[in-house]
């Protein structure tokens, strides 16, 4: 795949800046950047540790707080 892409020059300075730092190709640099964009949207959830998550036990539970709630209204139109 050929990309073809417009950087404001402050970004194409910084980029150029960095991939010289760093010894790599533009074109490494973009499939690494592209990889980790990829791969954020994927880890979007909480994780493993809140499906083992137990709440403070010395809290009152919060659908406790429901009970005072009034019925919904039946005739909403």
């Amino acid at each position: 795949m050929n990309l073809s892409i417009y950087l404001p020059n402050k970004l194409k300075e910084q980029f150029e800046a960095y991939v010289q730092s760093k010894g790599i190709s533009r074109s490494a640099a973009f499939r690494k950047a592209i990889e980790l964009l990829l791969k954020q949207d994927k880890n979007t959830s909480w994780g493993k540790w809140m499906d083992k998550f137990e709440g403070d036990p010395s809290l009152e539970p919060f659908e406790k707080s429901r009970d005072n709630l009034k019925a919904p209204n039946q005739a909403i139109f």
